[in-house]
């Protein structure tokens, strides 16, 4: 019996040993599978996030990109209307403000809103300030080729006045005037005609003389308010010098050329010059190719210049005693930072002012008004000079417009 118990004992002992190995080789198979599965949720997780983010970084690259030609679009229409209406923003004549994109290729806008590339754009002009069409705010709408991005730039734009002190005489010297040629000064819209610092000679020509607006004539005075209307009556001569001439004013005298430069121009010639000028010629260059037939410009030629029969502010050559018709006017300003040599029979049609001393053979023609910062000296041949406020007027836009500080905005 003792024996028997234990051969039992070590037969149950041996069942137990069996049954707690076999529960710890389950445990581990399973500890393996439940890493298995959450190794697996894990990394389907960061597969997951990894392709949100892509996505997501993609949309912002795409929404960004979008935006970026949504922005170049407005500066499109912007720039596009900056450029139309510093060449003219009502160019039918209506009064109004012109469409800025020319569909038609006819010179007039049409529509507000155009193609740029695969974006668009809409631009809004808006007349400000208290004067017509010499202020506008620009408002130009971009959008991007589906149309999910939107981006608008607005300024102001102003008229730069090129000419804010509008010459009253067709011929203005600081210096003296001599004339041992022929002259004629005409001056329709007033009672004078030459002013000076210092002496005036007109010589003894027979053909020289000097004109103003007519009292006896019919519509005067009202006839002076409108541009070469009035009938006019001669004043001086060879031998009698009239009231319309002012010789030796001793205020116009004592400035120096910058101040004068200033007086009627507003800023000094190194700011004007910067900020202004359109045509910009160097000392030596050829005046005539780079001023000929020159229309709504502000030209600057640097340092003496010999100038020969060239016509400046007509879109025609004009010769001769002729005259530029009106609908072929596009005044110039002409501004020599020297001293000046004409000859040949040159025609002007704006302002030209002289910062040193002016010499003139041959037929000279001036149409606007003529200042000279030095002595002004007719040597021989005929000079002509005829005040015409309209044309001078005109001049005050070709510069074009400048963005008023502070007034940019892109939102």
């Amino acid at each position: 019996m003792v024996i028997k118990s234990h051969q039992d004992t070590a037969k149950h002992r041996k069942m137990l040993t069996l049954s707690v190995v076999k529960p710890i080789g389950s445990q581990r198979g399973a500890i393996v599978l439940s890493l298995s599965v959450i190794f697996l949720l894990l990394t389907t997780f960061v597969t997951l996030y990894t392709t949100n983010a892509i996505l997501l970084e993609q949309k912002i690259t795409n929404a960004q990109t979008r935006s970026k030609f949504a922005f170049e679009a407005a500066e499109f229409g912007l720039s596009t209307a900056i450029q139309y209406i510093s060449d003219g923003v009502d160019r039918d004549e209506d009064g109004n403000v012109d469409a800025i994109f020319d569909v038609d290729a006819n010179n007039v806008g049409t529509t507000n809103t155009s193609a740029v590339g695969e974006q668009s754009v809409t631009v809004t002009i808006t007349e400000v300030g208290p004067n017509a069409l010499t202020a506008f705010r620009i408002v130009s709408q971009g959008f991007s080729d589906d149309s999910s991005a939107t981006r608008t730039i607005s300024k102001i734009s102003k008229l730069i006045d090129t000419l804010p002190n509008v010459p009253d005489n067709p011929m203005t010297t600081r210096g003296t005037v001599a004339i041992n040629g022929s002259a004629t000064v005409h001056n329709p819209e007033g009672n004078s005609t030459i002013w000076s610092g210092g002496d005036v000679d007109i010589g003894a020509n027979n053909a020289t003389a000097t004109y103003v607006a007519d009292p006896s004539g019919a519509g005067y005075p009202s006839c002076m308010d409108t541009p070469m209307t009035c009938s006019t009556a001669k004043t001086s001569n060879k031998v009698t010098v009239g009231l319309d001439i002012i010789e030796h004013d001793s205020n116009l005298n004592n400035l120096d050329p910058e101040e004068m430069f200033e007086n009627f121009f507003g800023m000094s010639p190194e700011a004007y010059r910067e900020a202004i000028v359109t045509i910009d010629l160097a000392a030596g260059s050829d005046f005539s190719a780079g001023a000929a037939l020159a229309q709504d410009e502000v030209i600057w030629y640097d340092g003496d210049v010999a100038i020969n029969g060239v016509t400046v502010g007509c879109s025609t050559a004009v010769n001769g005693n002729n005259f530029c018709p009106q609908a072929n006017e596009d005044p110039s300003i002409v501004i020599i930072n020297g001293n000046a040599t004409m000859s040949g029979g040159p025609h002007f049609y704006g302002i030209v002012f002289v910062l040193g001393d002016i010499s003139l053979s041959g037929n000279s023609t001036f149409n606007g008004a003529l200042v000279v910062a030095g002595d002004t000296n007719n040597s021989s041949g005929s000079l002509d000079v005829y005040y015409n406020s309209r044309l001078l007027e005109n001049v005050r836009d070709n510069a074009g417009f400048s963005s008023s500080s502070g007034t940019w905005k892109d939102f």
